[in-house]
């Protein structure tokens, strides 16, 4: 890690892995792959950062996200975005389903999207 702190996070920022959505990355995957390096801070700090780094005219964003439940990035991938069902493999230990570790590559989004790619699903859609 670095001394260099994100402004919206408060977290470390990684030199190796930046902090920067990789192209046709989407918001849910980026946020997934940012809260994997760092703690949730409360806020939608990278949504936001998400937003002004590849969809500058999205200005709602997280009004929007927050009028859908996500107060924080946590909860963008947890209570807005699940992985998909798909994904989701079963747990001896649980005797049960449990969500993937690991996420494939994403699947990639048009430029300036704010939607999830196929990797993602509504959370209020699993019925787990």
């Amino acid at each position: 890690m670095s001394n260099v702190i994100h402004i919206f996070t408060g977290s470390a920022i990684d030199p190796d892995t930046g902090v920067l959505p990789h192209p046709g990355e989407c918001l849910a995957c980026f946020v997934h792959r940012m809260l994997a390096m760092t703690r949730c801070s409360d806020s939608l700090g990278w949504a936001e950062h998400y937003r002004l780094v590849r969809a500058r005219r999205a200005v709602s964003l997280t009004k929007r996200l927050a009028a859908q439940g996500a107060t924080c990035d946590c909860a963008v991938v947890t209570d807005l975005w699940r992985p998909s069902i798909a994904l989701w493999s079963r747990d001896d230990d649980i005797d049960d389903l449990a969500p993937p570790k690991d996420l494939p590559p994403c699947g990639c989004v048009r430029a300036g999207s704010t939607k999830p790619c196929p990797l993602w699903v509504p959370a209020t859609s699993l019925a787990l």
